[in-house]
């Protein structure tokens, strides 16, 4: 199930106290509608009732897809500098209710999702893209990788994020250096990742390199940074 209970905050323009909806887990089986509100924006944002600032919590919560086999422990943003620990922490959760220190039915069904942290709503947008795509989130870190070779210039280390944020209709990628204001979209060709995947001798060291305790994500320590 979905679950939420609801907390203060405090709106960061005007200092009214707002009532807030906070989740703790998202099984979109159940709620398809939160997973839709996930990537347009919409999900954990409510106006100021004073003045109409639009308030975001960071999100910390578990998100299950049983359908598309996903799940995925979400962490704040501000969180990246310990990501190790909320990586175990993330599998511990998982192995609690699903994975290895389940009940048998948990058990099996847990065999079928595959294990994901991320930081901050980019990185869980990311992870729902890629997996409606059929898109291995490990090629993907790859291609940006690939794509990072041929600029001749990126944004600071740990200052923004290289993040999937669409799909054309010719299933070729979009991607945007995500973080405050808006960016160019790069479109990068789908091509790119069946070439990846044709050539694993090339990339084995880079695919290895870019997931550790269940972190697929090659900027992990640079956004940590």
């Amino acid at each position: 199930m979905s679950i939420f209970r609801t907390v203060s905050t405090i709106c960061p323009a005007c200092s009214t106290p707002v009532d807030f909806e906070l989740v703790h887990s998202v099984n979109v089986d159940r709620r398809p509608d939160l997973r839709e509100a996930i990537l347009d924006g919409t999900f954990q944002r409510t106006p100021c009732p004073s003045c109409g600032t639009q308030i975001r919590i960071e999100p910390e919560f578990v998100y299950i897809d049983r359908g598309r086999g996903q799940y995925v422990g979400v962490w704040p943003a501000s969180k990246r500098g310990d990501w190790q620990a909320r990586a175990a922490d993330t599998r511990r959760v998982f192995d609690e209710t699903w994975g290895k220190d389940a009940p048998g039915e948990a058990k099996a069904l847990g065999a079928k999702l595959d294990v994901r942290a991320v930081f901050g709503w980019f990185a869980l947008v990311e992870k729902i893209l890629a997996r409606q795509a059929g898109i291995d989130d490990h090629s993907l870190e790859l291609a940006k990788l690939a794509v990072m070779r041929t600029r001749d210039e990126t944004p600071l280390p740990g200052r923004r994020e290289l993040r999937l944020i669409g799909i054309t209709e010719a299933g070729d990628l979009e991607l945007t250096w995500a973080g405050d204001g808006a960016d160019q979209v790069l479109h990068v060709p789908r091509q790119l990742l069946a070439d990846i995947d044709a050539d694993p001798a090339a990339w084995s060291v880079a695919r290895q390199g870019v997931s550790e305790g269940d972190v697929v994500d090659f900027q992990r320590d640079l956004l940590a940074a």
